[in-house]
């Protein structure tokens, strides 16, 4: 219930209960009664008070007005509501029958305390609805536990940002950078880029953490534009932004929709010196974006080699369809001066999160079919096919041939996203040269573990790392720590270890 309908609920109810209120003091003329009375008018007030609060400098009773000329049904229901719960103690208060053998003093004790328990009613359905619409307007949420599944580390909120995140990042030096797209209520959309102020919080114990209304303070915006709108993949390196964006242009001919191949890779660049990204220049066109039927599906994650090259997640077009695009359903190598793109491997249905792992193997996170049968994380060899459109994994009565399996398939309802590979040697050596992948549905980070098998890799162990509610990214930083986002709490979490080099130390 929006807190607009819980001040309509408020006004019919506090208004019928006063007149019952009223009504019975008149019959009763007891002091119970007049308590009854001023509780209901009290009542009334605080509701037209809050009322005001509503909409900003705009009057509660026109309002009402509007909501009443709109036909609005789910006003109607509130005042419904309100009226059935009123009447109930309408009915109660209003009671003239008389018990028979039932002494005038039993009588008076037991309409008193009819009408303290009215009171007290009153009180607490006003008291209650009073919190939860002022929750609303001060734009107040409650954040779910965020909690370690394994000891030797503390998990803590650094930030919240206006926006739901999309992509984590953090440089060579630790800087950390998170991207959003938003669509605004006016009808305009676009994306920025925030800088996290670690320094802030470097050293704060989780007892020590600062105080929510400050955490906004811990952002620095470095880049805006609706050119950034669906960022889905970022990397900092070099002093550099790179942001894999797309936009969705379809056109229609004669009764056939094609898709413009909106994807970008674009380079960002702090010219000047101030702290803003002021300059943007497209370093990889013509992929395929976003388009139908799937159009959550585009370019996603991205990641550089050790000579410089850089690789691209592109997703595929639909659930289990044949894509018409080349790059689509693939993973794109993209020459080091930026002048060559090639398909690496394919058969991918949306691929986000991409990562180096051990022995610098690329490996990535790939959405399962609507099917459901679980997310998948693969070892990327250049060359090789995944199956996609033509298997998924554990399909009945299908036999995959020619294919690369995936080395780990989630379990129903897992949703692999983000995807990182930590190797400081201030983590414990159990959390180091390990895999954390952000599972959105299980509210989870997973910690993989690999070993070598033959020419590719067989999953030894899979563990909650930690539990953070919506996580969608994750990046680890040569100091150790690892900086989490959380797509509905709008909050970036920090995981440290709790020993100081504590490299040599295990669980």
């Amino acid at each position: 219930m929006e807190a607009v309908d819980l001040c309509v609920f408020l006004t019919s109810y506090t208004l019928l209960a006063s007149c019952f209120a009223f009504a019975d003091l008149l019959r009763s003329r007891r002091v119970a009664s007049l308590v009854a009375v001023a509780a209901s008018l009290i009542a009334v007030v605080a509701t037209t008070v809050v009322g005001f609060y509503l909409k900003p400098g705009e009057n509660y009773i026109h309002v009402l007005r509007q909501l009443v000329l709109q036909r609005d049904f789910s006003a109607v229901v509130s005042v419904m509501l309100g009226v059935a719960v009123a009447l109930a103690w309408g009915v109660r208060l209003i009671d003239h029958s008389e018990r028979t053998g039932e002494s005038s003093r039993y009588q008076t004790f037991r309409l008193s305390i009819v009408q303290l328990v009215f009171v007290a009613s009153l009180c607490g359905v006003v008291l209650c609805s009073q919190a939860f619409i002022w929750k609303q307007i001060r734009g107040i949420k409650r954040d779910p536990v965020a909690r370690m599944n394994v000891p030797g580390f503390t998990i803590q909120k650094v930030a919240h940002l206006d926006f739901r995140p999309i992509r984590v990042a953090a440089d060579e030096s630790g800087k950390v950078y998170v991207c959003y797209d938003y669509f605004e209520s006016a009808g305009g959309i676009g994306g920025a880029i925030v800088e996290l102020a670690t320094e802030v919080t470097s050293g704060v114990t989780s007892d020590e953490a600062p105080d929510t209304d400050s955490f906004n303070d811990h952002t620095r915006i470095v880049a805006s534009s609706p050119m950034l709108m669906r960022c889905y993949g970022l990397v900092a390196r070099n002093g550099e932004l790179i942001v894999s964006r797309s936009g969705i242009w379809p056109r229609a001919d004669q009764g056939k929709i094609t898709y413009e191949s909106t994807g970008a890779i674009t380079q960002l660049r702090d010219i000047d010196g101030d702290g803003y990204f002021e300059y943007a220049n497209d370093i990889v066109t013509g992929l395929p974006g976003s388009r139908g039927p799937e159009t959550m599906h585009q370019n996603n994650g991205i990641v550089f080699g050790d000579d410089g090259s850089l690789f691209i997640a592109s997703a595929s077009a639909g659930n289990r369809l044949l894509d018409d695009h080349p790059w689509g359903g693939t993973v794109l190598r993209v020459s080091p001066d930026y002048s060559v793109t090639e398909v690496y491997a394919k058969g991918f249905r949306n691929p986000f999160g991409l990562a180096f792992g051990p022995d610098h193997e690329l490996f990535i996170t790939d959405n399962d079919a609507d099917e459901n049968p679980g997310d998948e994380l693969n070892h990327v060899i250049q060359g090789e096919h995944y199956g996609h459109p033509y298997v998924i994994p554990n399909e009945s009565s299908v036999v995959s041939e020619g294919f690369r399996d995936p080395i780990l398939v989630g379990e129903h309802e897992w949703n692999f996203l983000g995807l990182t590979f930590a190797t400081s040697e201030s983590l414990p050596e159990s959390c180091r040269n390990c895999f954390y992948v952000a599972d959105f549905m299980q509210h989870a980070i997973w910690r993989v573990k690999l070993s070598r098998s033959g020419d590719t890799y067989e999953v030894t162990s899979v563990d909650k790392f930690a539990s953070v509610s919506s996580p969608i990214d994750i990046v680890s930083t040569p100091s150790g720590d690892m900086y989490l986002i959380s797509r509905n709490t709008q909050n970036v979490y920090r995981i440290r270890p709790d020993l100081a080099g504590g490299g040599a130390s295990n669980e």
